[in-house]
């Protein structure tokens, strides 16, 4: 009965009603917020970047939690990567009425394109953070960032996402242990878990010293964020982590459509290189003496819990070379994982990973069947 009445209030908060009135009234304060913004430009300057792709739907809630973000010295490049749809008109509406909002128009070629696209289009600035343009960014969300920095000096500063979906509001539980309390001056030692928090949007980041690295994003594969921002922790080697939500993370039900790219071979083979990338720099740094090797030990666990465990349910799906290309990776890169990193690990599926890697399609699917 419990489960049922869970169910059903997951229901209603997710759509109908509930969440109608709630981003009518969100809508209002957003406004309202932007009306009293104050401009400041001795304030320290942050740039957001925007990709933009057909996403009429979301667009103009994303630029209205934006715009009501107070910080006074805010530059937003909104990169249109090619829309078909109305985006593009949506984006030149807010342009209009919003000096500082810059549009950079592009023929489309993905994610990582876009946000090269908005760094190369960025002339002076002090931080830069990006966001997905059918995501939210939370009330205060940029001054909190920006004080953070400002007080700690540090080149990073990495806050909490909270999912949502329709007014359903949850935690992000992957990342959940790295926000429990404010932590200042965090290194990767500390919280290994941090290699698993890699996307690009919940951060905010020196522009200093994204340059001093020349950070680009990979282009024409999906994870583009993945291994660029686990570099971007190791190079930082000090960050800052907020407690409070800093970034609103849209859960799209997308039914099969989601499910069926999971099953096609090149977003296997997109997640397999990123996580290899991010492996080969932890042994690196390790080598180096830089980290210690129970990063990599944590690293590990985490790709046996989240990254082979993310497509391990699609074996019984796809075909043979899916199969073949998930076997030679989880090989290669969990050959050193210990007994004890494996019982450590989380995830229903880690049996159905440990059966690819030493069995046959076959008896993995057979182990799947049991799962």
């Amino acid at each position: 009965m419990r489960s049922q009445l869970i169910s059903i209030a997951r229901k209603m908060l997710a759509t109908g009603p509930i969440p109608s009135v709630k981003y009518s009234l969100l809508r209002g304060l957003w406004k309202l917020s932007y009306q009293a913004r104050l401009q400041d430009e001795t304030a320290p300057k942050v740039t957001l970047i925007l990709p933009v792709y057909n996403v009429e739907e979301f667009l103009a809630d994303c630029l209205l939690s934006i715009r009501a973000q107070r910080w006074p010295n805010l530059e937003i490049i909104a990169v249109n990567d090619g829309s078909t749809d109305s985006s593009l008109e949506i984006l030149e509406e807010f342009a209009a009425n919003t000096a500082y909002l810059r549009i950079v128009n592009k023929v489309n070629g993905g994610l990582g394109a876009a946000r090269n696209t908005g760094l190369d289009a960025i002339e002076d600035t002090d931080y830069v953070m990006f966001a997905d343009s059918d995501d939210l960014l939370p009330a205060g969300s940029i001054e909190r960032f920006v004080r953070q920095a400002s007080a700690s000096g540090n080149p990073l500063v990495v806050g909490k996402t909270a999912c949502f979906y329709g007014a359903r509001y949850f935690d992000r539980a992957s990342s959940a242990v790295l926000f429990e309390r404010d932590t200042e001056s965090a290194t990767v030692d500390e919280f290994p878990e941090v290699l698993g928090d890699v996307t690009a949007w919940n951060k905010l980041f020196d522009w200093s010293f994204w340059q001093k690295y020349k950070f680009r994003f990979p282009e024409g594969v999906t994870y583009e964020d993945m291994a660029l921002m686990a570099s971007a922790y190791l190079a930082a080697g000090k960050f800052d982590l907020i407690s409070a939500r800093s970034y609103f993370w849209r859960v799209r039900a997308e039914g099969q459509s989601l499910s069926q790219r999971k099953t096609e071979l090149k977003s296997l083979n997109d997640r397999l290189q990123a996580i290899s990338l991010i492996d080969r720099y932890v042994r690196a740094a390790v080598a180096k003496g830089l980290i210690q090797n129970e990063v990599h030990r944590a690293y590990l666990r985490h790709m046996i819990s989240l990254d082979f465990e993310l497509f391990a349910p699609e074996l019984g799906r796809a075909d043979e070379a899916f199969f073949e290309a998930f076997k030679a990776s989880a090989n290669q890169l969990l050959s050193d994982a210990s007994g004890e990193d494996w019982a450590a690990s989380s995830g229903k599926y880690r049996k159905v990973v440990w059966a690819a890697m030493h069995g046959s399609r076959e008896q993995t699917l057979k182990i799947l069947g049991e799962v």
